[in-house]
């Protein structure tokens, strides 16, 4: 059976948000999967709405907090991984509870979407008895993802890549990142256990008693007092005389160890921290900034302490992404990261696509929301770009004017 072509187009406006739209004809139409999913849609596709006008059935796809999983692409822990290529082959499993074909996935990785607090994926669905994809189309897909989502591990990736290449079986797929993840796990290594035996030789040597006499402990007093004194008289402080050293002195002989049986440890200075380090509340200042060297990007006209340029090299197609740095995970999950304290910037905030020379940004359901000239927008929502407009990631100061020249 010959598959359908399914055109998607998408469409977006400041009420409903990013949807989009597929027209099959109505004869066409899987009835059985298109009331069962009607009645309980599964999470691992995009819900939707359908109407039949002129002989063609159109359904109406709401993106939602999803985002495009291309966003996301990049390094990712094992686990994500893992996990990423399980949330792309169940579906083609589970599907048959609903009544659904393999067939009917859209299978292209621009139309994959993520969820990022759930690491789920979720995939357009078209409820068409003749399908609209083939196999193909999903090596294709899963090529694509496999080069551009990375894991520290390179084995795994080597795996990944071969079993896509050479006779792709989804099941046998599964098995194999199940068995990897086995290994792993057994690889590491276990804390070591004392035996028994070497504990008691060591506590041997630890005493259990100690002299705490009424003699010992006014001795040890007064050790301790005259010590005290030495250290303080040390630093220039007056202690019941009418001596005091003079500042300068005391700076030439320095800190002394006057302690007994102690390592002398000097004090440690701060490092320098940079001036996008302070808090919001330390800078309230705005700054006009030097226009952006290659002609594309983000001058700042917001807080002083904040970067002062952002700029976004990217070739047509190209996505630029927006981020904060998240010390708990250590490397760069965005194209630009602002400071880790910069707390109105989520750690996937937005990203910026190029197509031609026209520049679109897209709000990656931040928890502080993304603003062009003021206006909030809907998350996953392109909007595009325009010489001299004010784009505000979150709301406290990181304030940007875009240039494109």
């Amino acid at each position: 059976m010959s598959s359908i072509k399914c055109e998607i187009e998408s469409k977006s406006d400041f009420l409903t948000g990013m949807y989009l739209t597929v027209r099959i004809p109505d004869g066409d139409v899987d009835e059985n999967a298109l009331l069962t999913i009607q009645e309980d849609c599964p999470s691992f596709i995009l819900p939707f709405n359908y109407k039949s006008v002129n002989g063609q059935t159109e359904f109406t796809y709401k993106v939602g907090s999803l985002s495009k999983l291309q966003y996301f692409y990049g390094e990712v822990s094992h686990a994500e991984y893992v996990s990423l290529w399980s949330g792309l082959l169940s579906p083609l499993f589970e599907c048959r509870d609903w009544f659904m074909s393999s067939r009917c996935f859209v299978l292209s990785a621009e139309y994959l979407y993520y969820d990022k607090n759930k690491k789920t994926v979720a995939y357009v669905y078209v409820p068409a008895v003749s399908g609209c994809s083939g196999g193909e189309a999903f090596n294709e897909m899963a090529i694509e993802v496999a080069k551009s989502i990375k894991v520290s591990d390179p084995v795994l990736e080597n795996k990944v890549l071969r079993s896509i290449i050479n006779d792709f079986n989804p099941n046998e797929f599964l098995k194999m990142l199940l068995k990897h993840t086995e290994q792993k796990t057994a690889e590491i290594p276990k804390e070591p256990v004392l035996a028994e035996e070497h504990s008691e030789a060591i506590s041997e040597d630890i005493p259990t008693t100690f002299d705490i006499s009424p003699e010992k402990v006014s001795e040890a007093q007064t050790e301790y007092s005259s010590e005290k004194k030495k250290t303080r008289e040390s630093k220039g402080i007056k202690i019941f005389s009418s001596g005091k050293k003079k500042n300068g002195e005391a700076k030439r002989n320095g800190y002394k160890n006057t302690i007994p049986n102690t390592l002398y440890v000097p004090p440690v200075t701060p490092p320098f921290a940079p001036p996008y380090a302070k808090s919001v509340e330390e800078s309230d200042c705005t700054q006009e900034t030097r226009a952006i060297m290659s002609g594309t990007g983000l001058r700042s006209v917001g807080r002083a302490h904040l970067p002062q340029l952002i700029e976004v090299d990217i070739t047509e197609g190209g996505i630029f992404t927006v981020g904060r740095h998240d010390v708990n995970v250590g490397r760069k999950q965005s194209n630009f990261e602002f400071d880790v304290k910069t707390k109105a910037v989520s750690r996937r905030h937005a990203a910026i696509e190029r197509d031609g020379q026209t520049y679109k940004i897209v709000d990656l359901s931040s928890s502080a929301g993304t603003f062009v000239d003021d206006r909030k927008l809907p998350p996953n929502t392109p909007t595009q770009l325009t010489a001299g407009c004010r784009v505000s990631f979150g709301n406290m100061g990181a304030d940007y004017v875009w240039e494109n020249s």
